[in-house]
C-alpha cells in the first residue's frame, strides 16, 4: 500500500520555483526599514517647524504633540529592526529601559501603525489654530508643587530601580500587599484599568495626584503622607513646613514596609524618642537626626534636603507662634 507524503503541502510547482518566488516578495526587513526611515523623515520636517523665537507658543505645543506620535512609531520602527536581525525581545528591552511585558504590548498596533507610516497622506504640515483661544486654567495640583525644567511626567515605561519614583512605588507595592486587595477592586474602586494599577504598583507608571491619592485611600493610607514621595517622583520642587516633613518621613516609613521604632534605633543608633519626635512629634529633628532616619528607610538624603531647609525656614519664620520648634543642633 503507498503511504501518503508526510510534511506540508506543496505550494509551488518545484522547490527552484518556491525559491524565486520568495526571493522576489517584498520581505518584512525590508518594511521595517521603510517604516524607520518615513517615521525618521516626518520627524525631521516637523522639528524643522519649530519657532523658538518665543512668537508661537501655541503652534510649538502642537507640533509638540505630533513629535511625540511620530517618535512612538520611529522607536516601534527601530524595535521591529532589532528582531529583524535576531535580537531577543528581553536584551531589547533591557537596552530601552522597560520590561518585556511592556515592549511587547507596544507592539501590539505595529503592523497598523506601520501601514499607516507608508500609506501617502495629503497631509503637508501641522494644523495649528489660526486664532489664539481663551486659555483654560487646569484643576490644580497639590499645594505649593512647582514644576522645574526638566522635570518629568507621567513616566512611559519607567522600570523600577531607585530613586524617587522606585520609592513611590515601593510605598503603594507595600500598601497593596498589606491590604491584600485585587487589582481588579483596586481598578473599580480608584476608577482606572486594572492593568494601570498593576504598572503603577509595579513603577512602570507614575500616576496623576487624584489618581494616587484615590489609590490611597483604597488601600487605607494617609495620602498626605504619600503626597510628598508623589512630588518628587513627579520631579516637583517642593516648598513646606516641618509638619510636612514629617509626612515625607512617615511615607519613606511605608515605602519600607514600615519598620519599628526600636529597629530603626538599632540601624540608626538614635533613641526611639528621637525617632518617635521625627515622625509626629513637636520639634523638627537636626539635619543630622533627618539624614540618620532617611538612610535607615532605604531613602536618599540629599532628596529629601531642600524639604528639611524649607521646614526649618518656616519654622524661624513663625517664631515660637508655631507647632514645631527647632532642636538643639538643627542648623548641623
Amino acid at each position: 500500500m503507498k503511504q501518503s507524503p508526510r510534511g506540508r503541502r506543496r505550494y509551488y510547482c518545484s522547490d527552484p520555483c518556491g525559491t524565486r518566488y520568495r526571493r522576489s516578495a517584498p520581505s518584512a526587513d525590508t518594511d521595517n526599514n521603510a517604516f524607520a526611515e518615513a517615521s525618521l523623515a516626518e520627524l525631521n520636517r516637523l522639528t524643522g517647524q519649530f519657532d523658538l523665537s518665543g512668537g508661537s507658543p501655541e503652534h510649538n505645543l502642537v507640533l509638540i504633540v505630533e513629535c511625540e506620535k511620530v517618535w512612538k512609531d520611529l522607536k516601534t520602527a527601530v524595535v521591529l529592526q532589532s528582531r529583524d536581525s535576531r535580537m531577543r525581545m528581553p536584551e531589547i528591552a533591557k537596552l530601552l529601559h522597560t520590561s518585556p511585558t511592556t515592549l511587547a504590548r507596544s507592539l501590539d498596533s505595529a503592523p497598523d501603525r506601520r501601514n499607516r507610516r507608508l500609506s501617502p497622506s495629503p497631509e503637508t504640515g501641522v494644523r495649528v489654530p489660526e486664532q489664539s483661544r481663551p486659555q483654560r486654567h487646569p484643576a490644580p495640583g497639590p499645594p505649593r508643587a512647582r514644576r522645574p525644567k526638566g522635570g518629568t511626567g507621567d513616566m512611559d515605561g519607567a522600570a523600577p530601580g531607585s530613586g524617587p519614583a522606585a520609592t513611590l512605588a515601593s510605598a503603594l507595592s507595600h500598601l497593596h500587599r498589606r491590604s491584600g486587595t485585587t487589582y481588579r477592586t483596586l481598578g473599580l474602586e480608584v476608577g482606572v484599568d486594572p492593568s494601570y494599577i498593576s504598572r503603577v504598583v509595579s513603577g512602570e507608571r507614575i500616576p496623576s495626584w487624584p489618581v494616587t491619592r484615590r489609590l490611597a485611600l483604597a488601600l487605607a493610607a494617609d495620602p498626605e503622607e504619600i503626597l510628598p514621595l508623589w512630588r518628587s517622583a513627579r520631579g516637583y520642587d517642593t516648598t513646606a513646613g516641618a509638619a510636612d516633613l514629617q509626612a515625607a518621613l512617615r511615607g519613606l516609613r511605608t515605602a519600607a514596609a514600615s519598620p519599628d521604632t526600636d529597629l530603626l534605633a538599632e540601624r540608626t543608633r538614635l533613641t526611639e524618642e528621637q525617632i518617635t519626635e521625627a515622625f509626629a512629634g513637636r520639634v523638627l529633628p537636626d539635619w543630622a537626626t533627618t539624614s540618620a532616619i532617611v538612610t535607615a528607610l532605604n531613602g536618599e538624603p540629599e532628596l529629601l534636603r531642600p524639604l528639611w531647609i524649607s521646614a526649618r525656614a518656616a519654622v524661624l519664620a513663625h517664631g515660637t507662634g508655631s507647632t514645631c520648634t527647632i532642636s538643639a543642633g538643627a542648623f548641623g
